[in-house]
C-alpha cells in the first residue's frame, strides 16, 4: 500500500516592503509561500501593484482613485480580510486562487508610485508540494484572479461613448486591438466598479456605463439603459468599498467566451474645465484554455 502524502503544515508571517514601491518575499528550500494578503498604507491615487510568482506577473491589483476602494493600510479590514484577501475569498470564494510560490520562485509586489508602507501576510508551508509551479494558486496555473481596469477621459457631453484603454501589463490583455477576447481565454465576471476623480472646477460627469458582449447589454438588456454611475449625484450602481462589504454582485457570476467582442461604452451630461478620468474595473477569474498560465 502507497504511504499517505505528507501534511501540509503552514506558518502565518507578517513582513513589510524593503522600500516604498516594493515587497519581497524571498523564496526558501522546501518550503512554499502564500501570500494571503497586503495592505498599502499612504496609497498612491490611480495606482496599482503588479504581483510577481517568480518571474510571471501573476495580476496587477489596482488601488482607489476616490470611491472605489480596493486597498487600505492594515489597520482597515472587513471580517479580518484586506482588498486582496477580500477579492479571493470573498467575492471568488476560492482560496486555492492565492498567489503561491515554489521553492525557487520569490513572490515580489511592485508599485506604480511610491507609498508610505507596504505590508503583507503570507503562509510559509512544507510537506507538501514545494516544487510545482502548476498547482492551483502557482505561477503556471492556468486559472488565475484579474481586475481588468480601463481608463477614459470625456472632453465633451454625449451618449454612447467608447471606452478602450486597458491598463494591464503587457501579456496580461484581456482583449485584442478589435476589442475581442482572446482565442485561449474566457473571462469569468464577478463584480465590477466605477470610480471618478473630481476637483474643484474640473469635472466630468458620467452618468451610465453599458456594457456590451457581443450584441448584448448586460444588466440591462430590456431598455439599454445602462448601470448608474454617477457618483456625484450618489446614485452609483457600481460602488466599491470592501471595508464596508459594499460591492455589486453578479449573481450568477457572468461568462465571456473566447473571440466574443467586449464593448464599453458611457454616456456623459457634462464636462466642466479639463474633466476627469474615468475608472471602469471588472473584477473575477480569467482562466487560460490552452497553453501555459498567463
Amino acid at each position: 500500500m502507497a504511504a499517505n502524502p505528507p501534511q501540509e503544515v503552514c506558518v502565518f508571517n507578517r513582513i513589510t516592503g524593503q522600500s516604498a514601491t516594493q515587497l519581497t518575499i524571498p523564496n526558501r528550500v522546501n518550503y512554499r509561500n502564500k501570500l494571503i494578503d497586503f495592505f498599502v498604507t499612504g496609497v498612491p491615487l490611480g495606482g496599482y501593484a503588479d504581483i510577481y510568482v517568480g518571474s510571471r506577473v501573476y495580476m496587477r491589483f489596482p488601488f482607489q482613485d476616490n470611491s472605489a476602494v480596493l486597498i487600505y493600510p492594515p489597520n482597515a479590514k472587513f471580517d479580518g480580510l484586506g482588498g486582496l484577501g477580500f477579492f479571493i475569498k470573498k467575492i471568488l470564494g476560492d482560496e486555492s486562487l492565492y498567489p503561491n510560490a515554489a521553492e525557487d520562485e520569490e513572490i515580489v509586489i511592485n508599485l506604480s508610485s511610491a507609498a508610505t508602507e507596504i505590508d503583507a501576510y503570507y503562509l510559509q508551508c512544507q510537506g507538501g508540494d514545494v516544487t510545482s509551479h502548476n498547482v492551483p494558486g502557482g505561477s503556471d496555473y492556468p486559472v488565475k484572479p484579474f481586475i481588468d481596469l480601463f481608463t477614459y477621459t470625456a472632453t465633451s457631453a454625449g451618449a454612447g461613448q467608447q471606452i478602450t484603454n486597458e491598463v494591464v501589463p503587457t501579456g496580461l490583455a484581456l482583449l485584442d486591438s478589435n476589442r475581442r477576447i482572446s482565442p485561449t481565454k474566457q473571462f469569468i465576471l464577478y463584480t465590477l466598479a466605477a470610480d471618478y476623480v473630481y476637483s474643484g472646477s474640473n469635472y466630468t460627469v458620467y452618468n451610465r456605463l453599458h456594457i456590451f458582449d457581443e450584441e448584448n447589454e448586460l444588466f440591462t438588456p430590456l431598455d439599454h439603459s445602462g448601470l448608474e454611475i454617477n457618483i456625484l449625484a450618489g446614485t452609483n450602481d457600481i460602488a466599491y468599498n470592501f471595508s464596508s462589504n459594499n460591492y455589486f454582485k453578479v449573481n450568477p457570476p457572468y461568462v465571456f467566451n473566447p473571440n466574443h467582442l467586449v464593448t464599453l461604452l458611457t454616456d456623459v451630461s457634462s464636462v466642466t474645465g479639463s474633466g476627469s478620468t474615468l475608472y471602469v474595473y471588472l473584477l473575477g477569474i480569467k482562466k487560460t484554455l490552452s497553453g501555459g498560465g498567463g
